[in-house]
């Protein structure tokens, strides 16, 4: 990823498929929305027909983006390689080859929660990974971590303050005993633009790797749920 500061030219076409609801939205030159839309299903039922709707309502043409922003994750694994191969795809139909930005759900959030709130103290905003792990990042002193870092469930066990909870579409593990849930609002971008790091350059369209993959043995035994 680029550390560029360039910022998105305008119209930007917005696309977010890390959740359980699929975002779509048109920025314009003043940052504000032309159109949004925020849909019930995944990015799977969703994505092209947002996209076009979104389009329609700000009397826009495919070859009139200029740059587009996507959620590189952590989220739906699914949704978010669905975004990157339509934004590719796209891309190569232009002659303009728009530039392409992206943003981190968790950095996102803790931002728009800054935005909306006072927070005192460290906090620790987490969401799902796999069973045992959460992606997590660090709100504290009116900013949050540059990084978002894998916490084992006891590390996160072992936290002494307040947790944020960013629900995911398909959960491996329960929430955090205590954690207050918050909502995802990809909406809140315009909002945001100028939030430190949000939002950079990419060279293609690169998602979110939590961490290196790891792979255990396989033994001859039968995996078996675990009861609840």
């Amino acid at each position: 990823m680029s550390s560029t500061d360039t910022q998105p030219a305008s119209p930007a076409l917005v696309i977010d498929g890390s959740s359980a609801c699929f975002f779509a939205g048109a920025l314009g030159s003043n940052s504000k929305w032309l159109a949004c839309q925020k849909a019930t299903e995944p990015a799977l039922e969703s994505l092209f027909k947002s996209v076009e709707q979104v389009l329609a309502e700000a009397k826009l043409e495919l070859d009139q983006i200029q740059s587009y922003i996507y959620c590189e994750g952590p989220g739906s694994v699914l949704g978010l390689r669905l975004c990157s191969m339509a934004i590719e795809t796209w891309r190569q139909l232009q002659s303009n080859k728009p530039k392409v930005f992206a943003y981190n759900s968790l950095k996102l959030t803790a931002a728009t929660l800054l935005h909306q709130q006072e927070i005192s103290g460290e906090v620790l905003l987490v969401s799902d990974w796999k069973k045992d792990i959460w992606n997590g990042i660090k709100i504290h002193q009116g900013k949050h971590d540059e990084r978002v870092s894998p916490v084992s469930s006891e590390e996160l066990m072992q936290w002494p303050g307040p947790i944020y909870h960013l629900p995911a579409r398909k959960g491996w593990q329960k929430p955090p005993e205590g954690a207050i849930e918050v909502n995802y609002e990809p909406e809140q971008l315009p909002h945001l633009q100028g939030h430190p790091g949000l939002i950079q350059e990419t060279d293609g369209v690169d998602l979110y790797q939590s961490g290196i993959n790891t792979f255990q043995k396989w033994t001859p035994e039968r995996h078996r749920a675990i009861s609840t």
